[in-house]
């Protein structure tokens, strides 16, 4: 009889739990609907040991899409997660439902590094709205129009810089990149070693090493994040502190520039009309902020939407760049093929233009196949539940995160034929004009798409466009001269990057190599 209580008194709470959570379960789904469909789950663990390869889970999904569907129900350490795996699904539930589908989940290491205040990471709800309407006026297409020459001037330093270290050229990409900085906050970066961009650049790499589950343990048992720094395991917290200093400097250093130099200007114009001194030196330039500022928007809110806007392209963008060598390596045909309609347009006698953009129909195919064929977020963004619901009789519970397979998506050979292929010619019809298709899958979906795709494109097509204008790009040699073949591999995690690659640059002619040389933004759109 005593073996017997005490097996009941341990036992009981453990009942409870259960009933608990089945009576919990009960109320939230009353018709017993099932879940969506997935590969059988462990206790605790649920599907973390069927993921191949946990930087590359994308691969693995696209692989149980083929047995259970576009959409996908799988949990890894307890946290409930629905993968699309096409296009008609995500535009049904993220799009048509996006009321339900617009929260983001709340990762402990986000706030423990002091990255909450990133518009694309903020839950759904006030401060998100405020948030993102004030980044809608300052990216929107007629917006950044204004700021066309700043992203002319980058670029063009841009090839001035591949033409003097060509070895170097990965890192010219990414400080062309970071150049945005001039746009957003009307700051001329040096040319190495700028305080403000190593402070944007590794704030940025240790939130993508941070931000899924089962990377970092206290995502998965959020509980951790209460250890004291010192208790074995949680080393996390160390990171975190580093990173929360980065976080505090990116938002802040840049914003007090502006404002000093608006200060400075201001000043100066006063000192004009005092004295007619006449034409006032020094003056800021035209940036997001300051124009913010003009407008009186809080400063909290400035801060954020600038750290969000100006970090949110340091890696994506110069990763899409990255892949368009790549590829223009692997596939010369294309490269020929652009060239040659640059050539037509330009008369081989300037550098490109935004006024060219839309004449060169193969050049934008280019582009878009580019975001097709490497993808820099192949699972995007997640979404979030705030609510349960319904689909196609499946039930799917409050709180799940939702992932949108970008990488099955842009490689359902249905639609894609051979997609492993760069093909720009997907995009042109048999009339030899663009088609529907804008291949804008890796800007998101519903309510919570991409607000900054009209900078990010511009930056990119304009990068493309005056590469193969001015360089031939080509497979470098090794020591007995023989070709280095390049194979089409990218870094785990995200964004996914290439890997390293070996490459030749070299400009097409000493006429291109003039131009790049000489060329001056003349402000052209």
């Amino acid at each position: 009889m005593l073996y017997f209580r005490v097996t009941i008194a341990i036992l009981a709470p453990f009942i409870l739990l259960t009933l608990k959570s089945l009576i919990r379960k009960r109320r939230e789904n009353p018709a017993g609907l099932p879940l969506p469909p997935g590969p059988p789950r462990f206790p605790i663990v649920g599907n973390l040991f069927g993921i191949k390869d946990l930087g590359r889970q994308w691969l693995t999904y696209a692989d149980w899409s083929k047995k259970y569907g576009d959409i996908l129900y799988v949990e890894i350490l307890g946290q409930k997660m629905l993968i699309l795996n096409s296009e008609k699904v995500a535009d049904e539930l993220l799009d048509k439902r996006s009321q339900n589908y617009s929260d983001r989940p709340q990762v402990p290491m986000v706030t423990l590094m002091g990255w909450e205040f990133n518009t694309g990471l903020l839950p759904y709800g006030p401060l998100w709205r405020k948030q993102r309407k004030v980044m809608h006026q300052a990216l929107n297409l007629q917006a950044m129009i204004k700021y066309r020459h700043i992203q002319l001037n980058n670029v063009r330093q841009l090839v001035r810089n591949i033409l003097q270290v060509p070895d170097e050229m990965e890192a010219h990409l990414k400080t062309q990149v970071l150049c945005h900085l001039a746009l957003v906050y009307g700051y001329e970066m040096e040319s190495r070693n700028d305080l403000f961009a190593s402070i944007a650049d590794r704030a940025t790499e240790m939130l993508v090493n941070s931000i899924f589950p089962g990377v970092v343990l206290v995502n998965a048992f959020p509980v951790f994040q209460y250890l004291p720094e010192w208790f074995p395991g949680a080393g996390f917290k160390k990171y975190a502190k580093q990173c929360r200093k980065l976080t505090r400097q990116l938002r802040d250093l840049p914003y007090e520039y502006v404002q000093r130099q608006m200060v400075f200007v201001h000043f100066n114009l006063l000192r004009r009309e005092l004295t007619q001194l006449g034409k006032v030196e020094g003056i800021a330039p035209h940036s997001v902020v300051s124009e913010m500022l003009e407008h009186n928007e809080e400063e909290d809110v400035i801060k954020s939407v600038a750290g969000t806007m100006y970090t949110a392209a340091v890696e994506t963008s110069s990763s899409a760049l990255s892949a368009f060598v790549m590829a223009m390596i692997i596939f010369p045909s294309v490269q020929e093929k652009a060239q040659a309609e640059i050539d037509r347009i330009t008369g081989e006698s300037r550098l490109p233009d935004f006024s060219d953009r839309e004449s060169m129909v193969y050049m934008e195919a280019t582009y878009r196949e580019v975001l097709r064929w490497s993808q820099v977020g192949p699972l995007g963004a997640p979404h979030m539940t705030t609510n349960s619901d319904i689909y196609n009789g499946h039930f799917i519970p409050k709180g799940t995160m939702v992932f949108v397979n970008i990488r099955s998506i842009t490689h359902n050979e249905e639609k894609y034929p051979d997609p492993m292929r760069f093909i720009p010619e997907r995009y042109i019809g048999a009339d030899g004009q663009l088609t529907d298709d804008l291949a804008q899958q890796q800007f998101g979906f519903g309510r919570r798409i991409c607000v900054g795709k009209y900078l990010a494109e511009a930056s990119v097509w304009i990068a493309m466009v005056s590469i193969l204008a001015v360089f031939n790009i080509g497979k470098a040699k090794d020591e007995q001269g023989r070709d280095i073949d390049v194979i089409p591999e990218f870094k785990s995690g995200t964004p996914s990057r290439p890997k390293p690659y070996s490459f030749s640059i070299t400009p097409r002619s000493p006429r291109t190599a003039g131009l790049a040389q000489d060329a001056e933004s003349d402000g052209n759109m």
